[in-house]
């Protein structure tokens, strides 16, 4: 058994396929298949049931799966303390966030840790919380920020370090003043009312998407989906052209520090979406991970959102 075809047995165990897991390490796939079935043949017994789209884990596989996050974690703490013995090494941070907290968390944090550890290097990685994710399993990550309600159960063996709370908003366009606004169908002009029952949405993990859509139909009845993004900058960007409304956390009207979307941001019923780090434990007692999770934190405290108005009167009663 060698440390190669843990690393290829955890990422299978992980992605439940050989096609996935050759993405996460970037190996062919039948190498992988070679080395799971040597692994197999050395151990003795079968430690995955194959469906025909699916490897799932045997009895003797979720066994070793247990032993072997031990194993890659210990080895992965050994090699990171290691590197405050080399001399002009300070290591590389990878890290992987959605582009609002990147482009608004990231480079205060950065700023900080920079005043205690000069010589590190951040490699961020804008992804999609299902890649962060992967990436993380993979080894290929050492920190994955992430909203709490997008991080998978099996997601529970990594540290979580809060880091900031982003409030739900609804992005309306500049100029409609929702203030007063009871009742969209009564107190709205028929060009208003269009633009205010015109959605933008951006396509959430399913969970998250009925949230939405339930709340939209309680605030909205008369609703119309217009366009569906893949990013919150580009349903903002519609918003902006007083093509409808959209809901999306606070941050990503922020361009930069001192620039965001000329829209207005009106507070929902929403839960707040909060931010965690999420990276393997062995991270959390090693320099300069450790302080780099302790920056994120003082940089989500300094964080200002954007201007946000009250929850106005029409959702009031939610």
């Amino acid at each position: 058994m060698t440390f190669h075809q843990l690393r290829i047995f955890w990422a299978v165990a992980h992605a439940k396929s050989f096609t996935k897991a050759s993405k996460l390490l970037g190996l062919a796939q039948p190498s992988l298949s070679q080395q799971i079935a040597k692994l197999e043949k050395d151990v003795g017994t079968q430690l995955f049931n194959r469906d025909r789209n699916q490897m799932n884990l045997t009895d003797a596989g979720s066994f070793l799966a247990r032993k072997t996050e031990l194993i890659l974690s210990s080895v992965e703490e050994a090699t990171v303390g290691l590197r405050e013995f080399s001399e002009g090494s300070r290591g590389v941070i990878a890290v992987g966030a959605l582009s609002s907290i990147a482009r608004n968390l990231i480079p205060n944090a950065v700023h900080r840790l920079a005043k205690i550890f000069p010589d590190v290097e951040l490699d961020i990685h804008e992804t999609a919380p299902a890649e962060a994710l992967d990436l993380l399993y993979s080894r290929r990550l050492n920190i994955a920020m992430l909203a709490t309600d997008s991080i998978a159960s099996s997601s529970s063996s990594f540290h979580q370090t809060p880091t900031v709370t982003d409030p739900y908003v609804l992005a309306v366009p500049r100029g409609i003043d929702l203030s007063n606004i009871e009742n969209v169908e009564k107190d709205l002009g028929t060009p208003e009312r269009t633009v205010i029952n015109s959605t933008i949405q951006f396509n959430f993990g399913s969970q998250h998407k009925r949230r939405i859509e339930e709340w939209y139909q309680r605030v909205l009845p008369h609703y119309r989906v217009v366009g569906q993004t893949r990013t919150y900058e580009v349903a903002l960007s519609m918003v902006q052209e007083g093509l409808g409304v959209a809901v999306v956390p606070a941050l990503t009207a922020n361009v930069g520090p001192h620039s965001s979307f000329d829209v207005t941001l009106y507070r929902t019923t929403l839960p707040d979406r909060e931010i965690v780090a999420l990276t393997p434990s062995q991270y959390v007692r090693v320099e300069p991970y450790a302080c780099f999770l302790k920056v994120l934190q003082e940089a989500g405290k300094a964080l200002v959102l954007p201007p946000l108005q009250d929850i106005p009167p029409l959702m009031k009663e939610l």
